[in-house]
């Protein structure tokens, strides 16, 4: 489809993002758990993946509604990351959400090699007694590899939601409940 319409790189992008087959999303929907099954429990958080799609929605950029119900962004890390003037309200909207969900613990897994990835290790930890919520961080080489083999996963990252045991659209929760006027289309707008 692409190369037979011309499409450029970031409409290329736009389409993997916002589209899958119908196994990947029969196989997504059964894993995926209602908000309220993590009543009092952990979650395990794909960090720079929840935290970046925030910001874009924060900032007023182009979201996209996948196939999935999955609400992803367009911007890509590329091994870079520099906090903005959005970082700091995301974390805050995270924070609420779980605690409005009773989350007991949360575990953020963040890429090691991303540039500023310790900075934001030290954002999110100091958090942690404003939240009430136990909070750990860690800096790993590649969070999909664990978070592709774990339960509760909190991500928006397609190789991972087919990878993972179960999972929770946390990220659709927050902007749709604490960003209202977020830019989101989805594939059939």
């Amino acid at each position: 489809v692409g190369d037979h319409f011309q499409l450029s790189a970031r409409q290329r992008i736009a389409l993997k993002r916002a589209i899958c087959s119908t196994e990947q999303y029969n196989k997504r929907i059964s894993k995926m758990l209602p908000l309220e099954a993590i009543n009092g429990d952990s979650l395990f958080i794909d960090g720079f993946n929840l935290i970046i799609v925030l910001e874009v929605a924060l900032s007023g950029s182009l979201l996209i509604l996948g196939d999935d119900g999955v609400i992803r962004d367009l911007a890509g890390l590329r091994g870079t990351y520099k906090p903005i003037d959005k970082t700091d309200i995301a974390l805050a909207l995270i924070g609420k959400a779980l605690i409005e969900l009773n989350v007991a613990h949360v575990k953020f897994f963040l890429d090691a090699p991303v540039s500023n990835s310790g900075v934001l290790k030290g954002k999110i930890t100091s958090l942690e007694s404003e939240w009430g919520i136990n909070v750990e961080v860690e800096l790993v080489p590649n969070p999909d590899v664990i978070l592709s083999d774990m339960n509760r996963v909190i991500s928006s990252d397609s190789i991972i939601l087919d990878n993972c045991k179960s999972w929770f659209n946390l990220s659709r929760y927050i902007i749709e409940n604490y960003i209202r006027d977020a830019w989101i289309i989805a594939p059939d707008s």
